[in-house]
């Protein structure tokens, strides 16, 4: 192998490393529940304005696109932060529109009305996103939420 043929293969190695670990997010490394910390839990009520899907730079997960819900309340805009959208999305696609009650927590890392969802209660249903301890369900290897 040559060496132009061995720099080709070094780069190509590094943009694979540099792709997958960009897609992370910028959280902390581990969540509150594998350091057992215990977070204040708000309930937060309004109406679900927008759902998005993508990128989340607050993400202490692996997926490259998360789900979040944009709540008014009060004349405050909530973004609450619920989860990889492969595993959550589904349960909240039809949800705009609807008035919710949320059970969310925070990080000190997360912006100013950014909450991350233990539960959620619309349309007569609670879903449960986080366990009492704070870990999802997804990282129980359940393929689905929880529904009470």
């Amino acid at each position: 192998m040559n060496i132009f043929s061995k720099s080709m293969v070094l780069i190509c190695m590094m943009s694979v490393f540099t792709v997958a670990h960009s897609q992370k997010g910028m959280g902390e490394s581990e969540g509150l529940s594998s350091k057992g910390t215990k977070a204040e839990l708000v309930t937060l009520k309004g109406t679900v304005k927008e759902i998005k899907k993508g990128p989340c730079t607050f993400t202490t997960g692996k997926s490259t696109s998360g789900t979040h819900l944009l709540v008014t309340s009060n004349g405050t805009m909530f973004n609450v932060h619920l989860g990889p959208t492969k595993k959550v999305y589904n349960f909240v696609a039809d949800s705009d529109g609807d008035q919710i009650e949320i059970v969310a927590f925070r990080t000190v890392k997360l912006p100013k009305d950014h909450y991350i969802a233990k539960e959620l209660v619309y349309n007569g249903n609670e879903l449960v996103l986080r366990d009492k301890n704070l870990k999802p369900f997804w990282a129980k290897n359940r393929g689905q939420g929880v529904w009470k």
